[in-house]
């Protein structure tokens, strides 16, 4: 298996688009945000130049995440390729309930033979963001067009039947739905927390995690393992910032090392000792593993891992530690405020 590991946008952006013009077949996108930008233009001229030369191209976006409408893509349908997007809004008895169960997930098909799968949208506003995508050459991307293709034919649909893992020379693709019974990549975290044995890496936007990954953190740190988590000092959902603010502290008193990123920073990994790692599009909060539909890889591959951590650490280096001390004495209407968002943090 052939692999890089991405995490600046521009690079991101760059490999795809060119793999998208060297594309002889078929080309497959699934994202939650398309920006009708210069990134989403960009994007959208080459796949029309690839549809008119006869490339299969279908493209589904979310609904509710991205800004743009059909008629953005009239010349790429005019050209042949297929545009779709995710749940449109409708009315129904549980409005909020049932239109809130997005599709977040971020995934490039090429050929069967080319896949990105990891955190990054198709617009300009993350440009200067810290991302992370794993862009894989070889059978994998058979497998993840097979996931594709579910997502395709349920686009529209308001259901939520079990979509089953997929495990494929040696990675598991979780796919992950609307569910409070499942949530298979909090079951993996929780999973790969209890195995860890050394130390825990983590990157990820948010900060929100569930009484069960709380309680394998508390006893992951009893048995001695370390555990680094890094965070943007600011993120792009503000009110999720000041929520997290009930656990940042809780959890680095208990010997959790946190660290604020100074720009924000939008990847989802996890690295358990130097044999598994996870990424995708998952954060780590409550609306990711109940209420969306989510797409990550879980492997143990040495040479992965070995690139992940230097991604990691090249991060660490950038980041600040966070301030206990300051965090003890927020006042009292930040506090209030943390409590308040606490019955909004599924919508957020």
């Amino acid at each position: 298996m052939k692999y890089d590991v991405l995490s600046s946008p521009r690079s991101i952006y760059k490999k795809m688009l060119s793999d998208i013009r060297s594309a002889k077949r078929e080309i497959l996108l699934e994202t939650y945000i398309y920006g009708k930008n210069a990134v989403g233009r960009e994007f959208r001229e080459a796949l029309i130049k690839k549809a008119l030369k006869g490339v299969k191209v279908k493209l589904l976006i979310d609904s509710w995440g991205s800004g743009v409408k059909k008629i953005f893509f009239k010349k790429l349908i005019d050209a042949g390729g297929e545009v779709r997007f995710f749940r449109e809004l409708r009315y129904a008895f549980h409005f909020i309930n049932i239109n809130h169960e997005r599709n977040h997930r971020k995934l490039l098909v090429i050929d069967e033979n080319i896949s990105y799968i990891g955190s990054i949208n198709i617009t300009s506003f993350c440009l200067d963001w810290e991302e992370l995508v794993l862009r894989i050459e070889g059978s994998l991307a058979r497998v993840l067009k097979f996931s594709f293709r579910k997502s395709w034919k349920r686009f529209n649909l308001w259901e939520s039947r079990k979509i089953k893992n997929i495990f494929h020379e040696g990675v598991e693709i979780i796919q992950d739905f609307p569910s409070m019974k499942y949530s298979f990549t909090e079951r993996s975290y929780k999973k790969l927390i209890r195995k860890a044995k050394r130390e825990i890496f983590i990157e990820n936007p948010f900060l929100v995690p569930s009484i069960g990954i709380r309680k394998a953190f508390k006893k992951a740190l009893a048995r001695g393992v370390k555990i680094k988590m890094i965070i943007p000092k600011v993120s792009d959902v503000k009110l999720l910032d000041i929520f997290r603010e009930r656990y940042t502290g809780k959890l680095n008193k208990m010997g959790f090392e946190i660290y604020h990123f100074p720009r924000i920073l939008h990847s989802k990994l996890l690295i358990v000792d130097d044999d598994f790692f996870l990424l995708g599009s998952s954060n780590l909060d409550y609306r990711s593993f109940k209420y969306q539909y989510e797409i990550n890889l879980l492997g143990k591959n040495e040479a992965i891992v070995d690139s992940l951590k230097k991604i990691f650490y090249k991060n660490l280096r950038k980041s600040k530690t966070f301030n206990y001390v300051q965090w003890e004495n927020r006042g009292i209407p930040r506090r209030l405020l943390e409590r308040m968002i606490k019955p909004f943090k599924r919508y957020l």
